[in-house]
């Protein structure tokens, strides 16, 4: 990764003095510096880097560029999904506290209007009581049941306003746990492989590891790596390593069970927890969606042309009695290096006393 070049001499896409347009042509041409595809996302990462609107970014980017990774589409990807997307959802979920409120505060007019209206009916109502206990001539008992009548008329008016209101506020309440909701799930997601995200993972594993501590029950980890993915992305572009993604994170949420929990892990990474699974059967799953994954037959859609065989690796590890969530990871992920120095497109399992 080359370092980011003096913006003075970025092409200039938008030609103003304003701090804003200057960032965006340092994007545009960073993008085009790293080969990068000029996505949204890709460009809404630089245009953060540069701005320093974002200081994970800038912390993340330098990072990268000290320890002369290269920079890909699918990292960016990432990069966008950890640090910019959660803003963008946070963002969300406090515009959508803020129209809960305003829904709030509208219905508490409304039943202000309502009790108010309710004291002013039973005044009325104690008055005309108070004439109609003592005599008097028949024009004061008219005027009063017209009172009466009148003030029966205005509280039914109020009743049926507060009634709408509340209808009203119902179906908006609705609506916003419907966004609510929405904005959980994505931002539990991983964008590019629809899995959940490492966050999800992490949430998942800890949920689990406690909830073992507390019934006894154990749960398997599964640590999967594709084979030389950075070759595959060097021969056939970016584009195409992010398809094969695509490929794998499908497959793997077809062949688990709607209790387990398949994640993107990071890069080209997944992990598997599988509640209340034996490490025999874990790994039986493991191997079938190694299997399942380097039997497919994959072409390039425009051309036509196949592609190389993916293998998996990976690794299974069942967690013991009192173990941490990390102490399971790093045996798992143990299990999978094993793997990749035996040959790659192998299981192995992590048995021994964590």
């Amino acid at each position: 990764m080359s370092h980011p070049e003096d913006p003075t001499r970025s092409p200039a896409y938008f030609r103003s003095q304003n701090p804003s347009a200057l960032h965006a042509n340092q994007a545009l041409a960073r993008l085009q510096q790293e080969a990068l595809l000029p996505v949204p996302q890709n460009y809404e990462l630089w245009f953060a880097y540069y701005a320093q609107t974002n200081l994970e970014v800038v912390q993340a980017l330098d990072t990268l560029y000290t320890t002369q990774q290269p920079i890909t589409d699918t990292l960016c990807g990432g990069l966008h999904q950890r640090f910019l997307s959660e803003a963008k959802n946070s963002e969300t979920v406090r515009e959508t506290g803020a129209r809960i409120q305003a829904t709030i505060t509208g219905v508490s007019s409304r039943v202000d209007a309502a009790r108010t209206a309710t004291h002013q009916y039973k005044e009325v109502l104690q008055t005309a009581a108070s004439h109609f206990s003592t005599p008097g001539d028949s024009e004061k008992i008219r005027n009063t049941l017209r009172t009466v009548l009148d003030n029966t008329s205005d509280m039914l008016a109020h009743n049926q306003q507060l009634e709408d209101a509340l209808a009203q506020s119902s179906l908006v309440m609705q609506a916003l746990e419907r966004d609510l909701e929405a904005v959980r799930k994505q931002s539990l997601t991983d964008s590019l492989t629809a899995l959940s995200n490492r966050k999800a993972f992490d949430t998942e594993i800890a949920r689990m590891s406690q909830q073992a501590q507390t019934d006894g029950l154990g749960y398997c980890m599964v640590m999967m790596d594709i084979d030389h993915f950075k070759v595959f992305n060097d021969t056939y572009g970016h584009q195409v390593g992010d398809d094969v993604l695509r490929v794998v994170g499908r497959t793997l949420s077809q062949c688990v069970r709607s209790g387990d929990l398949a994640a993107r892990y990071g890069g080209e990474e997944f992990a598997i927890l599988l509640p209340q699974t034996t490490l025999p059967d874990a790994l039986k799953l493991a191997n079938a969606l190694r299997t399942t994954i380097g039997g497919m037959s994959l072409t390039r859609r425009k051309s036509g042309d196949k592609l190389s065989r993916i293998t998996l690796s990976g690794g299974v590890a069942q967690m013991a009695v009192g173990e941490s969530s990390d102490s399971l990871v790093a045996r798992a992920d143990a299990a999978l290096y094993l793997a990749k120095s035996r040959g790659r497109n192998r299981i192995e399992v992590h048995a021994g006393e964590h």
